[in-house]
């Protein structure tokens, strides 16, 4: 939905706020009008400029409507200005289409609908940004989405009259809502190839390529120019395919036929609008083209594509009274379950459609088509469900990761150097009466050395090679910057029933009351003998009826929503398998003689008579909310009703007379759960047959005699224990989220692992609301959940500090437990304490010790996963079906087991059944991260090798050569940062995560320490050599002309051969295998380009090549001194590998605390910190609240320097709790 805030709009009528629920952002709209003077003033600045002002603009879009717009009202604004904080979106065009009157619309929130008429108003003014479309509302002097408009007579419950729309009417709604179809505009190549191209990567090289062709570097110039051409072309095709591909997917149009001004025509899908009746029935009419509410008949549909769940949905039509219409809220990203059953969704494939007796005309005026399948357009375009999982595809939710901030700082950073060694360079070569102008160009040239055009690309590479490995596993990517993201997840949420456990459950038996006895017998694991347990009649049951009564082996046959297609069961397949074990064959049959009539689903037992055929003749489908389904069935002569419900045993149980539930019934119920099956209650009730029809869902459902236990054996998959165990020894937490009983998820929990053996679980208990209502004391919503031990032991939880006390009242002291502990939460629980507790102690308590949620909805896990990100936690989470959907896409890394199209709803789409796909998924992430780091690093002190070469050089008015660069950048550097990005990920999973972030005090202590050793070796090379008697420093060729000092010579021949030594050891330094990556020794083109690359340099240095030296401008070298120039190259390295892998990351904290301390002292606050450190504000100042037996730990002067002031609060409650991280 999207929500405005009046507030906004009101008091100022040239913005407002806008909250875009469902792509999760919040924009503000500004008020534009083009400003003659500005618009000239800007163009002026682009010509003065040479284009770079418009160059600016481009990347920075705010930049123009500064310059060439004024604000202005809302209601006048010929353009509006999207923004989202202080970074401007987009700046959209106003249009104004003409108004006939007939346009009578309902904006504004559900709660509080706002009615708008423009029958007074001669146009409409809209426009559109990110494919929303918005419409001025000039009551409110304000924008409103499309996506909210509701008809009027939908608010008072009414459908499209039988005439269907008038042509005026569709008109006027054609103009606001446009065509039926979400149709994606595919940019031209020349659009992509001028957007690329003004990319800052390519505008930074095509100046570097300027500045290079003026230095007579033609030959490089041109392989980066052929590099940049075809890395842009790559681009372009990839993003055109892309692009073709969503839009095959996204577009879609067909023949319907359509009822308007009492006419039924044919037409393209296109042409529909909201309010329109449509025949699902038709022949042809295979996809659904935009959501419909099906008014008439009813309809089996395949929603996998936009939910993942394969299972087909049976959908209803509206009956009057249910007040659906009226209660629907349009702007929603998807409807409650409720809701659901009568609304079919854009996409969605139509497997059958059933006609009834339509109330609407025949086809033509001379035949009356009395049967039909009607639906009423809801929403089109990309207003539909459908629409909005296109449009998170065209535009993600922002990656919000250290390591690309730090990257562009780390690039601004080697900027300031840059600019540096500009200012000191500049200042050299004027001493040395070098020309401006050539002064110009190589100062400049200087900064595309210190900051390599290759440097932010390489990000990207080891990503690609991850997600390439990850689709060769089967695992499918649509975010691939969310690989990057999997590197620190610390947290993953499971589903169970498909996800840990198999999809298909098998069922065990059926446990039925005994008469005689009043409990429970023993369990039937046959079908044979259910058909002889009929129950006893029961007070408030109808004497009145007689013949079988009810009778378990009906309730198994008939308590299900099943269809029949082509002869085959489509529907749940918990329900097919109940039917199949059953032993009862199902058909459809017509009851009556008209051949039109729906045929209606009918069991027949095996080798039965014709009077034992069950005939159905309501259904109430599964609601998550009520937790059962219920059906009424008869015989084939109407008689005989009985309504059979089954669902939850803890629901079931409420809804039946207490003297038919059996003595032990939670023994048995608490036997077979914690043997982890799943339980399912069956009961039923005789009706009355005048009173049945007129019987609401929740009179039916009340008063009922309970059946028995249907049994269902649920396995687990052979790869769930052992990942849930790497999982756990990698330090990364597992959670259970399901929808099955808490005591059934506890044994899956602890079958598989997920709880760590030896581990006591305390299962939630919510007490009745009576009991529960508040006295402003802010413990009695606490007080209101009961923590008990699992296994009935005398032990519970308080309900406050969540520390475990006996409940022996001999013994009603707390008791300390020898072993850990953790938590099991109810749906029911969590949302009472959601509502009344959240962000308290005892909530965060709970968040953090809890490891299965049981009975959880679909909105209830993903809110599980919202409340964990704002503890902190990196979390993913796993799933499969619709239930998932939610929760799959809240999760920083979401990860699909469904093999129907569901990438809409997850980053990540697995095809592999189990959860081995998140290991996979997690090591690729680290490997990917930790490959990022690793060539950043490299590229980074590539530049600093190649920028102390440069300065040195320059020292003395000469430079490297045209080959000498090309060596370097295309056959060294290039592909040794190639093949750092094919290392594969480590074999398992170690409890340390890697860094993301560039600023950390690892990665800035190596960064520093190899810029140190790198050029202190250099100058130490330049030093040493310049004291040799045969050494000759560079000259002008000409005297009194510094710019005709020649390159070639003896400074350019040591300092190039050192350097490219360097470059080739320090990826060697930096091919860092194990913990995240496989060892560099497995990465086969690693050691190939390495060795290739040392022996052709020691042939260049040692070898009688004057070819190659000539090739790179060389000259000759003593032989003695070449043997030094390479001891001096394998010193370098060996202090740099020694560093890297043993120095660097010892002193980086201390020398963390040290800059600290240094800044604590430049700003002068040490004093006050010293005076602070044994007071409760230094504490606070930590951030750690820690309490240990009442008193405050105080850390120390140097704690407190290594204290990092944004740690992630889970690790701090962990700390405190004394849980694992």
């Amino acid at each position: 939905m999207l929500a405005i805030r009046p507030k906004d709009t009101q008091l100022r009528d040239t913005q407002q706020t806008v909250s875009l629920e469902k792509d999760g952002v919040e924009i503000e709209l500004h008020g534009c009008a083009v400003s003659r003077r500005g618009v000239f003033g800007y163009w002026a600045l682009v010509v003065c400029t040479a284009g770079l002002a418009y160059v600016a603009s481009v990347w920075y879009p705010g930049m123009y409507a500064r310059l060439a717009m004024r604000p202005t009202q809302l209601a006048q604004a010929s353009y509006i200005r999207v923004q989202q904080g202080d970074k401007q979106l987009a700046l959209e065009r106003v249009t104004a289409s003409p108004s006939d009157g007939s346009f009578e619309s309902g904006f504004g929130e559900s709660k509080e609908r706002v009615e708008c008429n423009f029958t007074n108003k001669t146009e409409l003014r809209a426009f559109s940004f990110r494919h929303h479309c918005f419409v001025f509302c000039p009551t409110f002097n304000a924008f409103f989405a499309v996506s909210q408009w509701k008809d009027a007579a939908w608010t008072r419950g009414t459908a499209t009259q039988v005439s269907g729309l008038s042509n005026n009417v569709v008109v006027q709604r054609m103009r606001v809502f446009g065509k039926c179809n979400i149709d994606i505009q595919e940019k031209s190549y020349l659009q992509l190839l001028w957007e690329e191209a003004l990319n800052p990567l390519y505008v930074f090289q095509v100046a570097s390529i300027a500045i290079w062709c003026v230095e007579e570097y033609y030959y490089y110039s041109a392989a980066i120019f052929v590099i940049s051409l075809a890395s842009i072309g790559s681009t372009l095709v990839s993003t055109k395919h892309t692009a073709r591909r969503v839009r095959a997917m996204a577009n879609y149009v067909c023949a319907v036929r359509v009822l308007r001004s009492n006419v039924w025509s044919d037409m393209e899908s296109s042409e529909l609008v909201p309010g329109d009746v449509v025949d699902l029935a038709e022949p042809g009419l295979d996809v659904v083209p935009c959501d419909m509410m099906l008014l008439e008949g009813n309809c089996i549909v395949d929603e996998s594509m936009l939910t993942g769940e394969s299972v087909p949905e049976s959908k209803v039509s509206v009956v009057s009274g249910d007040h659906v219409l009226e209660s629907i809220d349009v702007a929603a990203h998807t409807f409650d379950p409720a809701v659901s059953r009568y609304i079919v969704f854009a996409g969605t494939r139509i497997i059958r459609a059933r006609k009834a007796r339509s109330s609407y005309p025949g086809f033509s005026s001379n035949s009356a088509q009395p049967f039909r399948a009607t639906a009423m357009v809801l929403r089109t375009g990309f207003c539909t469900t459908k629409g909005t999982l296109v449009r998170s595809i065209l535009f993600p939710h922002a990656t919000k990761f250290r390591f690309y901030r730090d990257a562009m700082r780390f690039v601004w950073c080697l900027a300031g150097i840059a600019c540096i060694g500009f200012i000191v360079n500049t200042i050299n070569l004027h001493r040395l009466g070098v020309s401006p102008g050539e002064i110009a160009i190589k100062a400049l040239d200087l900064i595309t050395v210190a900051v390599p055009p290759a440097l932010p690309a390489s990000m990207s590479i080891g990503m690609v090679f991850a997600a390439r490995r990850l689709r060769k596993a089967g695992i499918f990517c649509i975010s691939p910057s969310r690989i990057n993201v999997a590197s620190k997840v610390a947290v993953v949420v499971f589903d169970k029933t498909g996800t840990l456990t198999e999809e298909g459950m098998d069922v065990l038996g059926v446990q039925t009351v005994s008469q005689t006895l009043g409990e429970f017998g023993e369990l039937q694991t046959e079908p044979w003998g259910l058909e002889n347990t009929s129950t006893m009649q029961y007070p408030g049951e109808d004497a009145k009826v007689g013949g079988r009564g009810l009778s378990v082996d009906v309730a198994l046959a008939t308590c299900h929503s099943l269809s029949i297609v082509d002869g085959t069961l489509v529907g749940d397949p918990l329900e097919i398998k109940m039917v199949e074990f059953s032993g009862w064959s199902i058909d459809e049959r017509n009851t009556t003689s008209d051949p039109h009539e729906t045929p209606t689903i009918t069991a027949c037992p095996p080798q039965s008579s014709h009077q034992d055929i069950r005939v159905i003749v309501r259904c109430f489908e599964f609601a998550p909310e009520l937790r059962r389904s219920s059906v009424v069935t008869s015989d084939l002569n109407g008689r005989q009703l009985a309504a059979y419900v089954k669902g939850a045993p803890e629901v079931i149980r409420d809804l039946c007379h207490p003297e038919s539930v059996p003595k032990n019934y939670d023994t048995v119920l608490n036997t077979h759960t914690q043997g982890g099956y799943r339980v399912i209650s069956l009961a039923g009730r005789m009706l009355d047959m005048d009173a049945a029809q007129l019987l609401n869902r929740k009179s039916i459902e009340r008063d009922l005699v309970f059946l028995g236990f249907l049994v269902f054996e649920n396995r687990l998959k052979p790869a769930t224990a052992s990942v849930l165990c790497e999982l756990r020894d990698a330090r990364i937490r597992t959670i259970m989220c399901t929808g099955d009983n808490p005591l059934t998820a506890v044994s899956v929990a602890q079958e598989c692992s997920l709880i760590a053996p030896g581990t006591t679980v305390f299962v939630s208990h919510l007490k009745q609301p009576a009991l529960c209502s508040s006295d402003g004391n802010m413990f009695v919503p606490l007080t209101s959940v009961e923590w008990k031990e699992s296994t009935g032991q005398s032990i519970e939880l308080d309900p406050v500090t969540l520390i475990p006390k006996s409940t022996d009242p001999h013994n009603a002291c707390k008791t300390e437990l020898n072993r850990p502990y953790c938590l099991a939460i109810t749906g029911a629980a969590f949302a009472y304490l959601e509502r009344h507790a959240q962000g308290t102690p005892a909530w965060k308590h709970m968040l953090m010790r809890a490891a299965v949620f049981a009975r959880m909805s679909p909105e209830q896990k993903a809110a599980l996963v919202d409340h964990l990100q704002q503890l902190g936690y990196i979390s993913g989470f796993c799933g499969d079906g619709a239930n998932d959907c939610a929760a799959l896409k809240t999760a920083d890394i979401g990860v699909s087991l469904s093999e129907a199209e569901a990438s809409v709803a997850a980053p990540f789409t697995s095809r592999v059944s189990d959860i081995s796909c998140v290991v996979q998924l997690v090591r690729e992430g680290r490997c990917s991260i930790a490959t990022s780091i690793a060539c950043f690093k490299y590229l980074g002190i590539y530049s600093i090798i190649q920028f102390t070469t440069c300065c040195i050089l320059y020292s003395y008015d000469v430079n490297l050569t045209n080959g000498q660069f090309l060596f370097v950048d295309l056959f060294a550097v290039l592909p040794i940062t190639v093949c750092l990005d094919r290392f594969e990920p480590f074999s398992r999973l170690v409890p340390r995560r890697p860094t993301a972030s560039l600023a950390s005090k690892r990665v800035i202590a190596s960064l520093i320490g190899h810029t140190v050793l790198t050029a202190g070796f250099q100058l130490a090379v330049f030093a040493m050599s310049a004291s040799q008697s045969w050494y000759h420093a560079p000259e002008p060729a000409t005297p009194g002309d510094p710019d005709s000092t020649p390159e070639k010579g003896d400074l350019n021949t040591i300092l190039f051969v050192f350097s490219a030594f360097q470059y080739v050891f320090m990826g060697v330094v930096f091919a860092i295998g194990p913990p995240y990556r496989q060892r560099a020794i497995r990465n086969y083109a690693f050691v190939l380009v390495t060795v290739s690359l040392l022996a052709f340099e020691l042939g260049v240095l040692l070898g009688p090549l004057p070819g190659l030296r000539s090739l790179f401008g060389l000259v000759k070298v003593q032989v003695g001194w070449r043997f030094v120039v390479f001891g001096m190259a394998v010193a370098n390295f060996v202090m740099c590998y020694f560093g890297e892998r043993v120095v660097f990351p010892l002193v980086a904290a201390p020398a963390a605390k040290m800059c600290r301390l240094a800044r604590l002292v430049f700003t002068g606050r040490l004093s006050e910190i010293a005076r602070r450190n044994s007071t409760k504000g230094l504490i606070d100042a930590v951030d750690t609240d820690t309490e240990l037996s009442g008193a405050r730990i105080k850390p120390s002067l140097w704690t407190y320097l290594g204290h990092r002031p944004g740690r992630k609060e889970y690790k701090i409650l962990a700390h405190m709790h004394g849980l694992s991280i």
